[in-house]
């Protein structure tokens, strides 16, 4: 079981506006690295609401780097691993917004989303929040921030993982009937469920007359 975790933070609601974004590294299902980098974004906008959520301020960021400069070290950490992220439609939207924004070249990345694995293997559950996964299954985090948001996603795939009895990622998806998603600076496409082929129609034998 390999994959990297993520989580971004926004400045605002702009996709472009990232201002801190954690990594979890997964290897033989454990957790064997962690990063967290605070982010200038491109305007120093803040939205109150963010601030309110995250506790990122302008001044805590004002002298940061620029995702392009950091781009090729988070890129060096990511290393070829398919991401996770939960509710990954927006730290994925953040990706590719941010690549767009700076002109980035990347490559074609598969990720997971980990509420969808959530909702696929806890149907029951009364919801698939990180706060709600991390309460069932008794992880004590600091939610939105960034590098304990992506553990936390991390530690959630690997629970999901145990109880399905896999050992790989394509173990969990097969079992789990997921597909990944794939993110790109040109394109994407979500993490969804594996549509089930419908049953042929049966057909009657019918003797034809004598």
């Amino acid at each position: 079981m390999r994959f990297a975790a993520i989580d971004f933070e926004t400045a605002s609601g702009a996709a472009a506006s990232a201002c801190s974004l954690g990594m979890a590294i997964v290897e033989a299902g454990e957790i064997v690295d962690r990063r967290e980098w605070l982010i200038r974004p491109p305007s120093l906008r803040f939205s109150p609401i963010n601030i309110q959520v995250h506790g990122i301020t302008p001044e805590r960021v004002a002298a940061e780097p620029e995702f392009d400069a950091l781009w090729p070290q988070v890129e060096r950490m990511i290393g070829g691993h398919t991401l996770v992220a939960h509710n990954a439609a927006f730290d994925m939207g953040v990706l590719r917004a941010t690549w767009a924004h700076y002109n980035l070249e990347a490559e074609r990345t598969p990720f997971l989303c980990s509420v969808a694995l959530a909702r696929r293997c806890w149907p029951q559950m009364r919801g698939h929040s990180l706060g709600v996964l991390a309460q069932e299954f008794g992880i004590v985090f600091q939610h939105h921030n960034a590098l304990e948001d992506a553990d936390t996603a991390a530690r959630i795939v690997l629970q999901a993982a145990e109880e399905y009895s896999a050992e790989t990622l394509d173990e969990l998806l097969t079992r789990t009937e997921l597909r990944l998603g794939e993110v790109s600076p040109g394109g994407y496409k979500s993490c969804r469920r594996i549509p089930r082929r419908p049953k042929p129609p049966k057909i009657t034998y019918v003797p034809a007359p004598l």
